[in-house]
């Protein structure tokens, strides 16, 4: 498992013809959403196990995006925003921080349930 802090990076990278790099969202495929103890925080954490393409593509996206902040979003709305560390290969990301009670078992039941969307994308740089 790897914690919040250590997630995400890009896949779906288009390169425009003026010569930017523009990031599409990113969807991935969850195998399996838990709330579980993440024993690094010892605070309760959502866990995404990814489907082995969306593994792939996961680890694709984060090797080309480290040092890059991105935005893991549930149907449209950003849950978690880290900068990416180091790529993340595993398939598995967990989720912690400062949550609502009761906000990660909505979000498990939501994703385990199979309608929700999630996508990761590199966050929108922000004027100064």
């Amino acid at each position: 498992m790897i914690s919040l802090a250590r997630l995400i990076a890009g896949t779906a990278i288009m390169l425009f013809a003026c010569g930017l790099a523009m990031a599409e969202p990113l969807t991935l495929a969850i195998a399996k959403a838990a709330v579980v103890s993440d024993q690094a925080s010892v605070q309760m954490g959502l866990n995404l196990k990814m489907t082995p393409d969306s593994a792939k593509a996961f680890a694709d996206f984060t090797k080309a995006n480290v040092g890059k902040v991105v935005d893991l979003s549930v149907d449209g709305t950003v849950v978690a925003s880290p900068r990416l560390v180091e790529p993340i290969l595993g398939g598995e990301v967990m989720l912690n921080g400062t949550f609502a009670p009761g906000e990660l078992q909505h979000l498990a039941e939501r994703i385990s349930a199979g309608g929700a969307k999630v996508t990761v994308e590199v966050k929108a740089e922000q004027p100064l």
